[in-house]
C-alpha cells in the first residue's frame, strides 16, 4: 500500500466527518473511539481496518456507494490477505460463527472445493478430519465445539429463499480421509441435499470436457445483481483472502459459471454417487462366515 493510497482513504473519512457535521469528540463518542484515534485516522497516521471504514461510514450517514467504495479501498489497504497467525488467533470456532453470519445474509451461495467436500455439506465425522488436519495456529480449542460450529453453520440450507451452488471435483469424492463407513455416510448425504431444489450440487468428473484450469478453491457469498455486498472468500497455506473489488468478484462469478458448465448433477450425479457408495456385507454372507464348520 503506497503512502498515496493510505492518505487518500484518511481524506474520505474527514470529508464524511465534516459533511455529517460532526467534530472529531462527536464522532468518537458515536463510534466508542478515543478522539486521538479519529485524529490519527483522519491523518493517515492509523491505517483503519474495513470494520472501522464501516462503523465510521454507518456512524457519518454516508450512502451506500460511498460505503461500499470505502470498503473495497480498506480491504485492499489493509492487506488483501490475512496471515491465518492473526486471522485464527481467537480460536476457529470464532473464525466458523464469523462465516455463519456473513451467510445468513447472502442471497445466493457459490462454493468451489476443488478436491474436499465444501463445508456446507460434511457430515460430523468427515468435518472433524477436516479441522484435525488443517491449522491449528490460536489458542488449544475443544475440536468437537468447532466442529459443531461448522455444523451449526449447515442451518442455512433450509433456507429456500436462499440458493446454494455447491461445486467440487471428482478428487473430492474418491479421497479417503475418512473411514469407508464415514465416507460412505458422506455420500449419503450429498445424494440428500442433491435432491433439494434450492441445492446445485454438481461435480466435475474426471473425463469431463473443462474449459478452464481449476486454479483453488473459493466461495462466493451473495450476488451482485441482489446484495448490497458481495465476497469472495479464498485461502492459501498462509493466509485468508477477502475479496470484494467489483471487477475481481464478476471474474470469480465467471469463473465459476465455467467450472459449473463442465460438471454434472442432479440423477447424473447421483448414479456416479451411487456407484462411489461402499458395498454393504449380504446378510446371508454374514451369517455363513459366522458359522460354525
Amino acid at each position: 500500500m503506497t503512502e498515496e493510497d493510505r492518505q487518500r482513504i484518511a481524506a474520505t473519512l474527514r470529508q464524511l466527518r465534516t459533511d455529517a457535521g460532526m467534530t472529531t469528540t462527536e464522532l468518537a463518542g458515536r463510534l466508542g473511539w478515543s478522539q486521538s484515534k479519529v485524529s490519527k485516522t483522519e491523518l493517515g497516521r492509523t491505517l483503519p481496518t474495513p470494520a472501522d471504514v464501516t462503523a465510521w461510514a454507518q456512524a457519518t450517514g454516508a450512502s451506500d456507494d460511498a460505503r461500499r467504495d470505502l470498503l473495497m479501498r480498506a480491504e485492499r489497504a489493509a492487506a488483501q490477505a490475512t496471515e491465518w497467525r492473526r486471522e485464527l488467533a481467537p480460536g476457529r470456532r470464532r473464525k466458523q460463527e464469523e462465516i455463519r453470519r456473513l451467510e445468513a445474509t447472502a442471497s445466493v451461495i457459490r462454493v468451489f472445493a476443488m478436491d474436499v467436500i465444501p463445508g456446507l455439506a460434511q457430515t460430523a465425522d468427515y468435518a472433524e478430519t477436516m479441522f484435525r488436519l488443517g491449522r491449528q495456529i490460536g489458542p488449544e480449542e475443544n475440536l468437537d465445539g468447532v466442529v459443531a460450529e461448522r455444523l451449526a453453520r449447515q442451518q442455512v440450507l433450509t433456507d429456500t429463499s436462499k440458493r446454494f451452488c455447491l461445486l467440487m471435483s471428482e478428487t473430492a469424492l474418491r479421497r479417503r480421509l475418512v473411514s469407508s463407513a464415514a465416507m460412505g455416510a458422506q455420500l449419503a448425504r450429498l445424494i440428500e441435499l442433491s435432491t433439494q431444489p434450492h441445492i446445485d450440487l454438481a461435480v466435475i468428473m474426471f473425463d469431463a470436457q473443462e474449459r478452464t484450469h481449476q486454479y483453488h478453491s473459493f466461495a462466493i457469498l451473495g450476488d451482485p445483481a441482489t446484495d448490497d455486498d458481495t465476497l469472495v472468500l479464498a485461502e492459501t497455506l498462509t493466509r485468508g483472502l477477502a475479496i470484494r473489488g467489483p471487477e475481481e468478484v464478476h471474474d470469480y462469478l465467471e469463473h465459476f459459471q465455467t467450472l459449473r458448465e463442465a460438471a454434472i448433477s442432479d440423477d447424473a450425479l447421483r448414479a456416479q454417487l451411487q456407484e462411489l457408495l461402499p458395498a454393504q456385507p449380504q446378510a446371508g454372507a454374514a451369517r455363513s462366515r459366522n458359522a460354525p464348520d
